[in-house]
């Protein structure tokens, strides 16, 4: 009696979910879409009755192994009803995914050829896929009936679900088997039919002819023609199927390579709009739209993403190009989704029919923001490179390999009177500007700078712009990217002051001799004389010792700064961002050294500050292969130091050591007693030999400065320089 009342309830059910499925479909009026051929009423009955069969099959189970389950009909029904729920859920997780992979099967291994192969593959992948929905079912039972399991109820679950999937797959294979094969016999009834009419007309035809064979031999030849015509017709038939898959395929392959271009691929017309026939998917990565949106204004016009400003730009390039039937090229503005402008560059060509009327416009759209972002970051660091050499106060020169002046920085301009525009335009030779004695030696290093030999600094000779003689020392080097020389670039250093101190030197000693040969014509002037002449000597000696430390400071900061271009031209080309960096701290550093060149002292604290900007620039070009550290005590940060001194003394740790990945170069600079500690291990180069220039000019800028003097040893291969921090009390002593 309860098994008849679970039947009877569901009869029930299903009554009413057809009514329910016939209303949405009929009454309704509602349009469920197809999936892979099935409609979505068909998929919900299968789902339905294979969750009500399946509840069917486990009660019955129930009910021949726990018989006293069924004494309660309330509970038996619960059990039903979630039950069914549950496996309809399963079902309705399972049937796209299977629907799927059935049709993928059916296109790649048919019964006919590889039955046991697909038994293979369909078994265990049934069997899989009820054991993984197993917990998920489990968990959407114990969220939405608040039930809990054991491990035997866990097993029945992954068993009664196990048995769900393998039927699902059987009927959604029997309902797809039975829908092609429904289709095939539909065919086939067609062909027969068409067959059998034409054996018939066939039939008639040949009885006519039998009766009239004498009267009716034109209408037999007409009759073999058409057998005939039939034959290459359904040869035409054939060959036209066998172009209609090719031509798919060919569609195919053309999508996936239009989907792989680096451009949005295009046809459109050219009216007002650029209404789109044809628009790759790829325009998506480009404007944030899809191509539906633009395929025959469906939604907005191909026209209304661009730039306001570049419309007008956009259609004279197009038209000019139209007009010499020629390709066109060009780059605008596109507003982007987000309202984002997007660089882009357009070609393409006209199409024209055998009228020679256009008929489209073919081209390819292709996403060039990083491009233009960085030619004008490369821009911005330009400038501010040109800003930079402006504001120095020393003639900056860049040349090509003839020697033709390709930049100079107002200080140049203004040193050899330059007024016109430096450009492709105007070649302004630099040998202009030499005087003709000089010429040879400057046309000697140009030379040697274009087989990227090193030179050394030369004095010349130039013509100024009022008709005068002007002494220079010039220091330069090649200009090389991609490993070509391309031209010389270099800084003008005016030694007018320096050739006048000499000329001052020269007369003081001429002086002097005239004095010692005179001596003789008056005995009782002599000790006047001599008085006078080594009192003029101790002037001048002082006056030499100035000047030389006034050209030594000429000296180191051209140096200096010439390094420190190349670094820079180096960088504008490598990365735009550190460029800007070197840009700020380079120019930090050489306002400390304009600032401090007539100063013969300065603070520690000032010079350590200068010491970081220097050691940056030195990082950059280095990378992790230099690295340093400071144990400076707060109270020697106001102690003095010969300014630029750091940076002659790290200098020289670099020039002297290698500094590379395998042997990376660590520098210790700490202060002790009153005085301040440079400390490198000893790498040296194979090549190059040290003058000891730099030293020698440091002991001479102690010795001007005050009595204390620097010292400098090698301590368990480690070089170590110890220079003393100046008080001062004794400073001002020393100037007194």
């Amino acid at each position: 009696m309860q098994v008849m009342n679970i039947g009877n309830l569901s009869t029930i059910v299903i009554m009413v979910l057809e009514k329910f499925i016939y209303i949405c479909e009929n009454n309704l009026m509602m349009k469920f879409r197809i999936i892979h051929d099935f409609s979505f009423a068909k998929l919900l009955k299968l789902m339905i009755y294979l969750s009500l069969g399946l509840q069917l099959i486990i009660i019955s189970q129930i009910y021949f192994f726990k018989p006293e389950l069924f004494i309660d009909p309330i509970f038996l029904m619960i059990r039903f009803f979630r039950g069914t729920l549950l496996s309809f859920l399963a079902t309705a997780i399972l049937i796209y995914p299977y629907l799927v992979f059935i049709h993928f099967m059916n296109r790649k291994l048919t019964w006919k050829k590889y039955p046991f192969r697909r038994l293979y593959i369909q078994f265990p992948l049934a069997i899989i896929s009820g054991l993984i929905i197993t917990p998920v079912i489990l968990i959407l039972a114990g969220l939405m009936f608040n039930m809990e399991y054991d491990k035997i109820t866990l097993l029945n679950n992954a068993y009664y679900l196990v048995i769900l999937s393998l039927f699902l797959m059987i009927i959604l294979e029997a309902f797809i088997y039975l829908e092609e094969s429904s289709i095939a016999k539909i065919k086939a009834d067609n062909f027969e039919k068409d067959l059998i009419l034409e054996t018939t007309n066939k039939a008639i035809l040949e009885a006519k002819a039998q009766i009239e064979e004498e009267k009716n031999k034109a209408a037999m030849h007409l009759i073999e023609q058409g057998k005939i015509l039939n034959l290459n017709l359904e040869q035409e038939i054939r060959k036209r199927e066998i172009l209609v898959k090719e031509l798919d395929e060919s569609k195919s392959q053309l999508n996936s390579i239009m989907s792989n271009l680096s451009g949005a691929v295009y046809r459109c017309y050219f009216d007002e709009h650029y209404t789109m026939k044809y628009l790759s998917e790829k325009i998506f990565d480009i404007s944030g739209y899809h191509a539906s949106v633009f395929i025959e204004n469906a939604e907005h016009a191909f026209s209304v993403i661009i730039h306001p400003d570049d419309q007008i730009f956009c259609r004279q390039s197009i038209q000019k190009a139209i007009l010499q039937k020629t390709n066109y090229e060009f780059e605008y503005r596109l507003i982007h989704k987000n309202g984002q402008i997007v660089w882009v560059s357009e070609n393409g060509k006209g199409i024209y029919n055998d009228n020679d009327e256009l008929t489209y416009l073919d081209g390819i759209i292709i996403d060039i923001s990083l491009r233009k972002a960085a030619q004008f970051a490369a821009a911005e660091s330009d400038r501010n490179y040109k800003d930079l050499m402006n504001f120095l106060p020393q003639p900056i020169f860049e040349l090509d390999i003839k020697g033709h002046i390709l930049f100079t920085n107002n200080a140049g301009k203004e040193f050899f009177g330059i007024t016109l525009p430096i450009n492709n335009n105007f070649k302004l030779s630099a040998l202009d500007f030499f005087i003709e004695e000089d010429i040879p030696r400057v046309i000697e290093n140009i030379q040697k700078s274009n087989q990227n030999i090193k030179t050394n600094p030369n004095e010349y000779t130039v013509k100024r712009p009022d008709g005068t003689l002007c002494p220079v020392l010039i220091y330069g080097s090649p200009i090389v990217s991609n490993n070509k020389v391309i031209g010389r670039r270099g800084i003008i250093i005016d030694i007018s002051e320096r050739k006048r101190q000499e000329l001052k030197l020269l007369k003081a000693k001429e002086e002097l001799e005239q004095i010692n040969n005179t001596l003789e014509q008056n005995v009782a002037n002599r000790t006047k004389q001599l008085t006078e002449a080594n009192t003029q000597l101790l002037k001048v000696q002082k006056e030499n010792l100035q000047s030389q430390f006034e050209i030594l400071k000429s000296q180191i900061n051209p140096h200096f700064m010439f390094n420190s271009l190349n670094v820079l031209s180096g960088l504008i080309n490598a990365d735009v961002t550190k460029a800007q960096l070197f840009i700020d701290e380079f120019s930090q550093i050489y306002r400390y050294v304009l600032e401090t060149i007539e100063q013969p002292v300065v603070t520690l604290n000032k010079e350590f500050d200068f010491m970081r900007s220097y050691l940056f620039l030195q990082q950059i070009r280095y990378g992790e292969s230099l690295t340093y550290s400071v144990d400076i005590l707060a109270e020697h940060l106001q102690l003095l130091v010969p300014p630029l001194s750091l940076q002659v003394l790290l200098e020289n740790a670099m020039k002297h050591n290698i500094v590379n990945e395998e042997k990376p170069l660590k520098i210790e600079i700490y202060s002790k007693g009153d005085f301040l500690f440079i400390k490198n291990p000893i790498q040296p180069k194979i090549s190059g030999t040290s003058t000891g220039l730099g030293i020698k000019n440091l002991i001479k800028r102690y010795a001007l400065i005050c009595k204390l003097e620097p010292k400098f040893k090698v301590e368990n291969n480690y070089y170590v320089a110890k220079i003393p921090l100046i008080k001062v009390e004794q400073d001002e002593r020393t100037n007194n």
